[in-house]
């Protein structure tokens, strides 16, 4: 990514740094916590019948210059690319969510990213469509890593291979994703990314969905109801009549102007 598209990038999620930011852990949560309070998960675009582009070009256009969002193949993906360009070790693996629990085994559709850093792995999670990591986790066994909000931990399993769990305030632990570690490149991710536009089993093609984190809740419009949640519970929600008011709350809520032919 080029110096003057990092600014470009920066600006768009509410950091605007003169220069771009050193390598630092630091800089890490700042960019991870920035991102999601800033570009919210979405899938307008499936809901038109598009085919989801995950070359770095077209995401910039989408996320950055049109002030969209995306799924995770999109949101981690374009984040992948920034923190490569900034001088992050990123590697990506390909992630199974394992809620919930009745859905079965699911495939593996989710982009996870690792960042190694002195010596150090962590997860960094820019692609939720709930709540999920405000910050970096460190990729240790059994260690529990509060976010300020949720309260994380790691185990090992031999089919999921590294199992995130979670766990919000009074609630009980309950896995959320595991990923094995063989390392992906940007084509691996184009065929789950396909299955989520196109095939008849996708839970993404369906009805709209979009999320934006705020600084101690998340906001979630699913199946026709806007919902807030705080620790990780239901605050308040309330139904949105498909079309113009489904649209009129993705703007004002999410900041996100529907195409105008998505089926809303």
């Amino acid at each position: 990514m080029p110096p003057e598209q990092i600014l470009r990038y920066l600006d768009r999620i509410g950091l605007r740094d003169a220069v771009p930011p050193p390598p630092t852990l630091e800089t890490l949560r700042r960019l991870q916590s920035a991102h999601l309070l800033h570009v919210p998960y979405e899938n307008l675009d499936l809901l038109r019948g598009a085919i989801t582009s995950l070359e770095h070009g077209a995401l910039f256009e989408k996320i950055v210059e049109k002030r969209r969002g995306g799924l995770c193949f999109e949101l981690n993906g374009l984040f992948c690319w920034l923190l490569c360009s900034l001088g992050y070790q990123v590697t990506s693996y390909a992630g199974r969510f394992i809620y919930p629990s009745e859905a079965g085994i699911q495939m593996r559709r989710h982009r996870v990213l690792v960042v190694t850093l002195e010596g150090k792995r962590y997860l960094t999670e820019t692609g939720m469509n709930s709540e999920g990591p405000r910050a970096p986790l460190v990729l240790a066994e059994s260690e529990a890593q509060w976010d300020g909000v949720t309260e994380y931990r790691f185990s090992r399993d031999a089919f999921w291979g590294w199992v995130l769990w979670k766990r919000s305030p009074g609630g009980a632990w309950r896995r959320l994703y595991g990923f094995t570690e063989e390392p992906q490149l940007d084509i691996d991710f184009i065929m789950p990314s396909l299955f989520c536009d196109v095939h008849p089993m996708s839970p993404f093609n369906k009805t709209v969905r979009a999320s934006i984190f705020l600084p101690d809740a998340h906001l979630s419009l699913r199946d026709s109801k806007l919902t807030w949640y705080r620790k990780g519970a239901v605050a308040r929600s309330r139904s949105v009549a498909p079309g113009a008011e489904t649209a009129q709350v993705l703007w004002d809520v999410f900041g996100l102007r529907a195409p105008e032919d998505a089926a809303l």
